[in-house]
C-alpha cells in the first residue's frame, strides 16, 4: 500500500512518459511483435561500493516480446525494493524501471527514491529522489547466476546521509522460470 501511494504521488508523470516510451516508441524495423505477459520475481543480493551488503527484491512483469530469430527480446516493467546496508544504518531504494531483456542481457532505466530512517526507533526519515540505471548479464544455463551492476545516481545530487551523489552496486540473482499469463502471436 506505501508503495503504490510512493507511485502516485511523485511519479505518475514520471511514469507515464516511461510507459508511452516503453509502448509507442518501437521501431516497426522488427519482424514480429507478440504480446507474451508473464511475471518472474527476483531475490538478489550483493555488494554496494562504499557501503556494505545489499539485498532485496524485484519483480519482472513481462508486457510483451520482439522476436527474431534469436534470442528473443523482452520489454518488461519492473518494481525493485532494496536495502543497502550503511555505518550500521539501512537505505532503503524503492525504484520503478523499464526493462529489455533476453537470455543473455537484461537492461534496466526507472527512477526511485531513496529512503533512510534515524532518530529515536527510527521515528524520522529523510528522502532524495534519483534515476536507476541497471545491466545484467548471464550464460544461456539456468543454473549459471546473473551478475548485475547498477548505478543510483541522486537527481539532486549529494545527500547528507549518504556522502555521495550516487548509489554503485553489483549483485547476483538466478533468474527462474517466468510463470506466463498470457501469451498470443
Amino acid at each position: 500500500m506505501l508503495f503504490f501511494r510512493f507511485l502516485k504521488k511523485y511519479f505518475s508523470k514520471r511514469i507515464l512518459l516511461i510507459s508511452a516510451a516503453v509502448f509507442f516508441c518501437i521501431n516497426d524495423g522488427f519482424s514480429q511483435l507478440n504480446t507474451k505477459v508473464y511475471i518472474s520475481p527476483r531475490i538478489k543480493i550483493g555488494w554496494t561500493f562504499f557501503s556494505g551488503f545489499n539485498y532485496g527484491l524485484d519483480v519482472t512483469i513481462g508486457l510483451f516480446n520482439i522476436k527474431k530469430e534469436n534470442p528473443e527480446i523482452n520489454v518488461c516493467i519492473c518494481p525493485q525494493y532494496m536495502m543497502i546496508n550503511y555505518k550500521g544504518n539501512v537505505h532503503t531504494i524503492i525504484s520503478f524501471n523499464a526493462v529489455v531483456e533476453s537470455d543473455y542481457y537484461r537492461l534496466c532505466l526507472g527512477m526511485g527514491k531513496a529512503i533512510t530512517k534515524w532518530g529515536f526507533h527510527n521515528r524520522n526519515s529523510n528522502n532524495a529522489l534519483g534515476y536507476n540505471i541497471s545491466m545484467a548479464l548471464s550464460t544461456d544455463s539456468r543454473f549459471t547466476p546473473w551478475i548485475e551492476g547498477s548505478v543510483f545516481a541522486l537527481s539532486n545530487g549529494y545527500w547528507e546521509f549518504y556522502g555521495r551523489p550516487y548509489y554503485l552496486s553489483t549483485s547476483m540473482f538466478f533468474r527462474p522460470e517466468p510463470y506466463i499469463l498470457y501469451e498470443k502471436k
